[in-house]
């Protein structure tokens, strides 16, 4: 029996070692993903020290904007800070808070799922995040980290491999040959633009049925009051969604909306039907629209927002 528990305990040991190991890999990917576009978004936030208006979300806004229509109409500089609804709306917003200043716009619009059971807490793409930007671990709470813990053991394996594979076959990086999904994905104001000219593929739908959890909109009150005390001011948006996953789910959508409208205490600048679009005018999911439907949403956006920028 000491010698079964000694090699269960030497066993145990050496797998938290290769999973802590797995964590610690650093990136050797030539072409790495879009996760890693935070680092030239965080520099475009911190390099706009003027009042603008500051887009984020999940992939439904990295998806959605052509932030130059934005700019042009509301004469106001934009920075897209969207990447992945999988990071949780909790870390979302808390990571474009600190780069917040006053006179800002922050234009939030989250994915339903954000305002289901605990999603806003995070899942796997929370690690990838956290695997680009390090030090944003202090932004990461008790009851996220246990969210994502599940996943912590297969991110690193998949680490290892990525990494033992790329030192087996270096390649180097050709951004002309680089598609969709990579850091080079994202033009000068941080949307994702390299799918634009791209034809539609089939469509991923969605049913994200549920509970709106309450903790979400309290969680969304209490930064918006320190997001008024910096100056700035937080809108939320609804998502741009297809057709067919907006009627599949379209009782926990209106029940979202009515949710907010009773508590929260920020402005909402529309209502989900705004942007329910054809499903024609969506390219790979339920929420990443195609060129022309990045078109629509931004004109629509522009002229809702003409008030409300100054």
């Amino acid at each position: 029996m000491k010698q079964f528990i000694k090699h269960s305990v030497v066993f145990a040991m050496g797998v938290f070692l290769l999973v802590f190991m797995g964590l610690l890999l650093p990136n050797n990917n030539p072409v790495r993903s879009v996760d890693y576009s935070l680092l030239k978004k965080h520099e475009l936030l911190h390099e706009n020290n003027g009042s603008k208006l500051i887009l984020t979300g999940g992939s439904n806004v990295i998806f959605g904007f052509n932030s130059k229509i934005l700019q042009t109409k509301l004469n106001k500089p934009v920075v897209n800070h969207a990447i992945h609804a999988g990071y949780g709306l909790k870390y979302i917003v808390e990571d474009v808070f600190q780069y917040v200043k006053k006179g800002d716009i922050i234009l939030l619009s989250p994915e339903y799922s954000h305002f289901i059971d605990n999603n806003y807490l995070g899942k796997e793409p929370l690690l990838f995040s956290l695997k680009v930007k390090p030090n944003n671990i202090r932004l990461i709470s008790l009851g996220q980290l246990l969210n994502v813990a599940e996943f912590i053991p297969k991110f690193s394996f998949d680490r290892i491999k990525s990494f033992v594979y790329n030192k087996l076959k270096p390649s180097k990086p050709n951004k002309n040959e680089i598609g969709n999904y990579t850091e080079f994905s994202i033009n000068e104001f941080g949307d994702h633009y390299t799918h634009w000219d791209d034809k539609n593929k089939n469509l991923t739908l969605y049913n994200f049925n549920g509970e709106v959890n309450m903790k979400v909109i309290e969680f969304l009150n209490n930064i918006n009051e320190e997001i008024e005390k910096k100056g700035a001011q937080l809108i939320l948006s609804f998502p741009s969604i297809c057709e067919t996953t907006y009627e599949t789910n379209k009782n926990t959508i209106l029940k979202i909306e009515e949710t907010l409208i009773k508590n929260c205490n920020f402005k909402i600048l529309d209502t989900p039907e705004d942007y329910v679009f054809n499903d024609s005018l969506f390219f790979d999911t339920s929420y990443h629209l195609n060129k022309i439907g990045i078109k629509n949403r931004s004109e629509k956006i522009a002229f809702k927002l003409k008030n409300e920028v100054k």
